[in-house]
């Protein structure tokens, strides 16, 4: 008969995080599990004979009042001591709570914690492999746990139980094959860990479960089945577009609320593509009409797999939403099946056969063994293998670049997990799709391909259109990198070194005669050679760049500088240029020749040393790619292109990048894109200014664009204000540390009236840090929650913390001045710190000014305000997202009411929005009663 086992779910409270430096546990709490019940609880509030610090206060809900007659941890230690032993130690990042409890043990002079010990974290990243975030109160969230009291040690403890819980359920439900592997592996799991697989491992082998009809096993993995989708043709055929109310209505049901606004651009969307209109379309959608919905009802009727439409939008998020949510929403509208499929390059997804071959190497961090686990479990669940479902804030360990897919060099055929390739199958549910789902990026890098991956479809759909120009700038860019091309060159390696690639080719070369030694040690040479003349050439530059730069400049601590052949550039820089120039075209033709060599006697080789040759035929590439680069930097730049030299003070060489990028892309999407194309719909909430749309046109490189606006259903004289503070001092007039002060200052005027989310937009992340330390350290803004892009997490798990909180306020910047949906009482004020120009010092955009004024135009008319009075559009838009919301704007600018381009700006805002210049007690008094009005 099997030992009963009892695990003890502990969470602790304390008032830092170090018992060493004389922290201490204010509260313990104590969940008890047995026979996979939860049986007993425990919690008990500790006196820790220190003043808790206000951010404890406010996180936990405990004050020194609450402990004030609680018993001291001494008193209460011998308690926990006994409960704990001959328990498994659970908890929810363990090695703090087991660290912690245990220091705090011996204080009392008891011995320190014995016990196994398993992390619910860790386990949640193994088998829940696609969740966004791991906190404890997310996953609560997630699964519906009841989490009353989130960041106190009985809640906590009780929500960690339910969650080991679950976790042990599920992985009783993966394939035998899958749990075999995960133990395998679980060794190098925190503590005790591994325990718990071991446990289930024991508990499967005796029980003998079925695999699951949706699973298949091959080569020792087991994968999700996956089948592509076609559409009924006959029964679609007879369907006819809905053209009058009623008939919408009829189609609508009460799936969707019929609105007049989003009628409209359904019936101008059908019209266009089904009259199939000369002319390219412009329509402006204001938020809140269904613009989505409003173009894909009428797709439906127009597009089919022979004929598909491509609707390409700004992220990979909004392409995910379009595919997940909003075209799943038209499947259950239409009385008949529309299938869509998203298109991605191929390094989006995993390759199958080269992760079987990562499994079997030795693993070389806890790491290592976490991802393969957690893909291991992934495979189980997902039908796209597309990498971006595992939310990572970024893949930037050597394990994803190992196992993403880059295609073959030859058959693929060959490849052992042919059949069930995630990227094939990919590819085959875009040929069967109607409606094919992309992002600008990938449309703009396919326009520049020799060979395209899109089909060539005549009916496209540009959404979120305002960001495709400069997204097709972006996809121009080259970037040449001191550490960048250090890397490459240490994959190469040299032959002494197990793990580099000239290590591993040259132990094929004594197996096989088909890949010479000689040619290894000549490319061996010719990379230490490339190492130090590249480090001598960026030392080189780094003085150039610091010549060029004026002495007040060069106190930042990043420098940009615009490359030109001045007498600074001298001989010297121009002979390293050709010295490195030659040694990566003796890497590349080496590399080359030893894969072209290897490929002839292919069938000589296993496939994991296929999979060798093939990586470093990619790795071959991407050196010849940088050699390319390299190449046109240092020629004279044509008059649409710029080179600039970037680097950070603090590890000038390391940081430094070269940078070369078109100017304007205007040319490039007219003659790649729009003459190249029948029917193109341009859509969006912000494209034009008071009515005219020939800045959105100039940019796109376009001339007779059919143009729409389809106003705002909202009632913006009710629903919002925007105010500039009358106190306000010319920003001119202030110092750095000024600036941010009076941030602070007018962000404290808004608090002391209000318990608002609110959000603080910024031009600069520089500004952004130096206000969030200033926050930090003010007494009045202590027990609100603090969020900032970029020192906060990942912008998701940063949005999702702010829609939770109550008060909380978020400093963002870039990405957060638009995209951003908090309806409701999530986001009720904006602060706008400074109008939203772009910085006129950045080498690209002194370059911009300069190619506009090489043409007679004025910079600030024809791209820096149209581009500011976008943004500022777009941060107004973050406000009312329903009929029900209210929301204030706080300009922190009086330039906006101060100056012509400043009135301007606000004529291009919603006519019946009220503007108002407003004092400090007025602003406080004003905003409770117009946000608490029914």
């Amino acid at each position: 008969m099997k030992e009963k086992v009892t695990y003890a779910v502990v969470d602790i409270e304390t008032t830092g995080g170090n018992a060493a430096t004389g922290d201490r546990m204010i509260q313990f709490g104590c969940a008890l599990i047995e026979e996979g019940k939860i049986v007993q609880q425990y919690a008990i509030d500790i006196n820790p004979l220190v003043s808790i610090p206000k951010q404890i206060e406010h996180l936990t809900g405990i004050s020194n009042q609450t402990v004030a007659n609680a018993p001291y941890f001494e008193d209460v230690a011998p308690m926990i001591y006994n409960l704990l032993e001959g328990c498994i130690f659970v908890a929810h990042n363990i090695q703090f709570d087991y660290k912690f409890l245990s220091e705090e043990l011996v204080r009392c002079g008891l011995p320190p914690l014995n016990s196994i010990g398993m992390d619910t974290v860790e386990l949640a990243q193994i088998l829940l492999p696609t969740e966004p975030s791991f906190r404890l109160n997310d996953l609560a969230t997630r699964f519906g746990f009841l989490h009353d009291n989130p960041h106190q040690a009985d809640s906590d403890a009780y929500v960690t139980a339910e969650l080991f819980l679950l976790l042990k359920q599920k992985l009783k439900k993966l394939p035998l094959v899958t749990v075999e592997k995960l133990v395998e592996l679980a060794e190098h799991c925190t503590m005790q860990t591994n325990l718990f697989f071991k446990e289930t491992l024991s508990d499967m082998l005796t029980m003998r479960q079925l695999l699951s009809d949706d699973l298949l096993v091959k080569e020792g993995l087991a994968i999700r089945k996956k089948t592509v989708t076609y559409e009924q043709r006959t029964h679609r055929e007879t369907e006819h577009y809905p053209v009058g109310i009623e008939a919408k209505e009829q189609l609508f049901q009460k799936k969707l609320t019929t609105r007049k606004l989003q009628i409209q651009m359904m019936d101008e969307v059908y019209r266009y593509f089904s009259e199939k209109d000369s002319e390219h379309f412009v329509i402006e959608a204001a938020t809140g009409i269904g613009k989505t919905l409003g173009y894909l009802i009428p797709l439906a009727y127009v597009a089919t797999p022979q004929e598909p439409v491509i609707i390409s939008t700004y992220t990979t998020l909004l392409q995910k939403q379009l595919l997940e949510k909003d075209s799943i929403q038209l499947n259950t509208i239409l009385p008949f099946a529309v299938q869509a499929a998203i298109l991605k390059s191929k390094h989006h997804y995993i390759h199958l056969a080269k992760f079987q071959e990562v499994l079997k190497d030795p693993i070389e961090h806890q790491m290592d063994a976490i991802l393969k686990m957690r893909t291991l479990t992934w495979l189980t669940e997902t039908v796209t293998g597309d990498l971006d479902e595992l939310n990572l804030t970024n893949y930037l360990q050597p394990f994803w670049n190992k196992i993403r897919h880059r295609g073959w060099m030859d058959n693929a055929q060959e490849d052992l997990f042919y059949e069930q390739d995630f990227y094939l199958h990919a590819q085959e549910k875009v040929k069967q799709a109607s409606i094919i789902i992309t992002n600008h990026a990938f449309i703009c890098h396919d326009l520049q391909r020799e060979e395209p991956v899109l089909p060539n479809v005549q009916k496209i759909i540009i959404d979120e259109a305002h960001h495709l120009a400069d997204v097709a700038t972006t996809a121009s860019s080259e970037v040449f990198s001191y550490y960048r091309n250090q890397q490459l060159m240490k994959l190469i390696g040299k032959r002494a070194d197990d793990k580099s690639f000239l290590s591993r080719l040259s132990a094929l070369a004594e197996k096989s005669n088909s890949i010479q030694l000689t040619q290894i040690n000549m490319i061996e040479m010719s990379v230490v050679a490339f190492e130090e003349e590249l480090a001598a050439f960026f030392d080189k530059l780094i003085s150039y760049c610091r010549s060029e730069l004026p002495e007040r400049q060069q106190m930042s601590d990043q420098l940009d500088v615009q490359f030109s052949k001045t007498e600074n550039w001298t001989l010297d820089l121009k002979k390293k240029t050709k010295i490195l120039l030659a040694l990566m075209e003796d890497i590349v033709f080496l590399g080359y020749e030893i894969t072209r060599q290897a490929l002839i006697h292919r069938e000589q080789f296993t496939h994991r040393e296929r999979h060798l040759i093939d990586d470093f035929f990619e790795l071959i590439g991407t050196v010849e790619s940088q050699k390319g680069i390299f190449q046109k930097i240092f020629r004279e730049s044509e008059q649409n292109e710029v080179t600039w030299f970037s680097f950070k003070q603090k590890s000038p060489k390391n940081s430094f990048v070269i940078k070369r990028s078109r100017i304007d892309s205007s040319e490039f999407l007219r003659t790649k894109l729009a003459e190249q194309t029948t029917s193109i719909l341009y859509t969006g909430a912000t494209l034009e200014l008071n009515g005219d749309f020939s800045y959105f046109e100039k940019q796109l490189g376009e001339k007779k664009l059919r143009k729409m606006v389809i106003p705002s259903p909202y009632d913006y004289q009710k629903q919002a204000r925007l105010w500039i503070p009358k106190e306000l001092k010319p920003l001119k007039q202030l110092t750095k540390k000024q600036y941010a002060e009076m941030i602070v200052e007018h962000l404290e005027t808004v608090i002391q009236h209000s318990n608002e989310n609110m959000m603080v937009l910024f031009n600069a992340n520089e500004t952004l840090q130096d206000v969030f330390s200033l926050l930090q350290q003010h007494p009045a803004f202590t027990g609100r929650e603090l969020l900032a892009q970029g020192l906060s997490g990942s912008r998701d798990r940063i949005l999702k913390r702010f829609f939770h909180s109550t008060g909380g306020i978020l400093l963002g910047a870039d990405s957060f001045w638009e995209g951003v949906d908090l309806p409701g009482k999530s986001l009720r004020i904006i602060v706008v710190t400074r109008l939203p120009f772009e910085s006129p010092d950045r080498p690209f955009t002194k370059a911009k000014y300069k190619w506009l004024e090489s043409q007679q135009l004025s910079p600030f008319k024809m791209d820096t305000l149209p581009k500011a009075t976008v943004r500022l559009k777009q941060g107004l838009g973050r406000l009312v997202r329903s009929e029900k919301d209210k929301g204030v704007m706080i300009v922190l600018d009086d330039r906006l009411i101060k100056t012509n381009y400043g009135q301007q700006m606000l004529a291009s805002l919603p006519h019946d929005l009220v503007k108002e210049v407003v004092a400090k007690e007025e602003l406080q008094r004003n905003l409770s009663l117009f946000l608490e009005e029914d």
